[in-house]
């Protein structure tokens, strides 16, 4: 058996164990070990303060910042303090055992516990920190950066600006421009001549520096680790075989290297972490699960079953080429009548919601047409950048539904795992959110890039690309490691703008500290919300892409002026011709906007050139003040107009077939508008389509509800040409989902 004398033998010096009339303290050796590097690295802590302090005092006659007196005196005494910063409670404990415990513990062998170690124990089980967490002071330490604030400041940004906006060749050449500048100022700092160097020297490679690349054989999916030696066929054995796998892993390339064949794996340090559940933890790709898998599956057994002929497909093309499909959403121009042949995930997206509605209603039987609807609406749900959960429980039922009625449609040939793992997508978008989060369409993307390279260059864009993503997660990290070391805050604009989270430098107004999502929400869904069109708009909108200044047109402005008189229900405003007679007028002058970006949905007007205004929905109370009903039309323009009401108008009230229940909102004199042309509705409102809503393809005579304030924009739509059976043209409306990023 040990005891405390026994084990406690080493005298420590340090500032927490010198706090006595002996001027150290007994304590375990690796515990002294422990003292003595914490007091080192004290030491060259408050050296490079004060080293900095008078870098600081010395590079300019005014300096960068100016320091506080007694911040560095502040800073070192709470170095020494007995209890330091860093210190676990276990150093703490360690300290407080004096050379009177080792006393009272020589002179009683028999006493309580709390004097001895019991036999179980031993040295290394004495209360000690791992030497790996030791060396974890800073993840970004970098021993190699100059003490002078400046060429820190230079080197940081160069290797940042290096990352984001310049290929390696062009980094070596700003490289060597800077140190041409540091030479001329006669500066005796270079920074290293390759980019490498650089990154290793401000700390900018340690980011990647845990990941690990493994070849994984697709057959059997043994996984070898490529920084060992990968065998040319793989050499796994399966349970009760004799022979190996024997699937060609590695490959020669032109140039005589051996290179992988098969897939490549990469794993960092997370796949370390013991409470890290990795199937909990992988993510089911929506854009797979849905648009890859099961729309291409029912087609090909829909041609099978004979549903789908020649002849439906020419007459599917040829209603296609009538739709107007907004952006975001790729056109099937020529696929349909080519029977889907190669279609990507954008374009399966494209036929699902927007297309299918419409095309396969008189082409498919009732209850196979009605079965897809159930998946159509479970996809429109999911793919929302915001989702609530009843939403989320909502297409999980869709999808339910679906997939228990394809076995009754059809035989069990038709499910397969991929259908299966329908019913695991709520599971995944609980756990990890909306599906804008992580499907995998930005890749699509990059694989129509990458199609014609060979295999080996795609692996290395696969590798270029995570430690991309990786750096640019933690450059906010080395930007605060960076001023932490130099306290040089007046750095910090410039290095954000090298960051992947900057966002432009504007001045935000009033309206962008008081909005409120919720209230905005429901302003586009409930028509009985007041919204005069001055209330907040969601901070992303701004810096608002606005024109010139011009003059409303006599006949829009009548429009515009007639709005006003209702919505802060005022009579007494007058035409601005007349602004000799009242001051209470309203202006003509407005400021168009190109585009206005709500919640990540853009809206536009009609172009100079012809192009098409976007065509978007908005909830109306009808004439009988029953019934809500959702309009169609095409924005004309957008608009931004200051209207200040007379301080006397104070009470409100509705607008004719559109609100009802006024809120109490901040005044802003500036109010954003759309001018919109409205399709006219029919009054028959029996839907001979599912999911698909019917109006006239001609507009109805323009009045004050033309002009809309932004904030009652419901969604964007998709438009068909359609004849009835009595030769009356219609429009068919495809109601989109609605884009809402917060």
């Amino acid at each position: 058996m040990s005891t405390i004398s026994e084990l406690y033998n080493e005298k420590c010096h340090c500032a927490g164990c010198s706090q006595n009339d002996l001027g150290y303290s007994f304590v375990a050796r690796r515990t002294a070990q422990r003292h003595n590097k914490r007091a080192s690295l004290n030491t060259i802590r408050c050296e490079r303060d004060m080293s900095t302090q008078r870098n600081m005092m010395e590079v300019d006659d005014e300096p960068i910042l100016t320091h506080q007196p007694g911040a560095l005196e502040e800073s070192y005494t709470q170095t020494n303090s007995p209890v330091w910063e860093g210190a676990s409670m276990s150093d703490t404990e360690d300290v407080s055992i004096t050379n009177d415990a080792i006393s009272n513990g020589n002179n009683d062998d028999s006493g309580s516990n709390s004097n001895e170690i019991s036999e179980d124990e031993s040295e290394d089980d004495v209360i000690e920190l791992d030497n790996n967490e030791l060396n974890s002071e800073d993840p970004f330490a970098t021993p190699d950066m100059p003490q002078n604030p400046v060429h820190r400041f230079i080197a940081t940004f160069v290797v940042m600006f290096a990352s984001r906006y310049v290929v390696d060749k062009g980094a070596v050449v700003l490289i060597e421009f800077i140190n041409k500048l540091l030479t001329i100022y006669e500066q005796d700092f270079q920074l290293p001549l390759s980019l490498p160097g650089l990154q290793h020297m401000t700390g900018f490679s340690a980011m990647t520096k845990g990941i690990k690349k493994f070849v994984v054989c697709q057959d059997c999916h043994k996984v070898y680790e490529e920084s060992a030696s990968v065998p040319s066929h793989c050499d796994f054995v399966k349970l009760g075989a004799r022979l190996s796998c024997n699937c060609q892993l590695m490959k020669t390339s032109a140039s005589g290297a051996l290179v992988a064949k098969r897939s490549y794996l990469y794993q960092s340090i997370l796949h370390r972490l013991g409470y890290l559940d990795l199937v909990r933890g992988t993510i089911i790709d929506p854009m797979h699960n849905l648009f890859l898998g099961t729309p291409k599956r029912l087609m090909d057994r829909w041609i099978k079953d004979e549903d789908i002929q020649d002849g439906h497909f020419a007459a599917m093309q040829k209603t296609a080429e009538t739709m107007i499909v907004p952006g975001g959403y790729t056109s099937l121009n020529s696929k349909i009548g080519k029977q889907f042949s190669y279609m990507k995930a954008d374009e399966w997206k494209s036929w699902v919601l927007v297309y299918s509605p419409v095309l396969l209603k008189d082409v498919l039987a009732k209850d196979r047409f009605e079965n897809w609807i159930n998946f159509v609406d479970a996809c429109h749900l999911l793919i929302k950048p915001m989702i609530t959960f009843d939403e989320v429980n909502t297409a999980h039922q869709f999808l339910q539904t679906f997939c228990i009625r394809c076995d009754e449609l059809y035989n069990t040939e038709i499910l397969t795992c991929n259908m299966h793992l329908h019913l695991h997508l709520r599971d995944t978008i609980r756990d990890f959110g909306p599906v804008y989060g992580y499907w995998l369409f930005g890749f699509e993307r990059f694989n129509g890039l990458l199609k014609n390279l060979k295999t080996n260059r795609k692996i290395g864009f696969e590798e270029t690309f995570m430690k991309k993503f990786i750096e640019d997660v933690h450059k906010d990290d080395l930007v605060n490691s960076f001023l932490q070391s130099t306290c040089q805050t007046s750095a910090f604009p410039l290095l954000t703008k090298l960051t992947s989270s900057f966002t432009p430098a504007t001045i935000p107004s009033i309206r962008q500290h008081t909005f409120r999502i919720q209230s905005f929400v429901e302003a586009s869904e409930d028509p009985n919300v007041l919204v005069k069109g001055n209330e907040p708009l969601p901070p992303s909108t701004f810096p608002l892409s606005l024109k010139s200044a011009t003059t409303m047109s006599d006949i829009h402005y009548v429009h515009l002026l007639q709005y006003y008189k209702v919505a802060y229900n005022n009579e007494q405003l007058v035409h601005f011709q007349q602004a000799s007679e009242s001051p209470y007028f309203v202006d003509n002058t407005i400021t168009l906007l190109k585009y206005i970006n709500i919640l990540g949905q853009v809206y536009k007007g009609k172009g100079e050139s012809g192009s098409r205004g976007s065509l978007v929905q908005a909830k109306f109370i009808g004439s009988t003040g029953e019934h809500i009903i959702a309009y169609t039309g095409q924005i004309q323009y957008i608009f931004t107009h200051s209207f200040t009401p007379p301080p006397t108008s104070s009470s409100l009230t509705p607008l004719l077939r559109t609100h009802r229940r006024p809120t109490q909102l901040l005044h802003n004199s500036q109010h954003t508008f759309a001018f919109i042309k409205w399709y006219t509705s029919e009054n028959d409102k029996s839907q001979e389509y599912e999911h698909v809503e019917t109006c006239f393809p001609t507009f109805s005579p323009d009045d004050f509800q033309c002009v809309l304030p932004v904030h009652r924009i419901m969604l964007e739509v998709a438009t068909a040409e359609h004849t009835t059976r009595r030769k009356v043209k219609k429009m068919l409306v495809i109601p989109l989902p609605k884009k809402q990023y917060i």
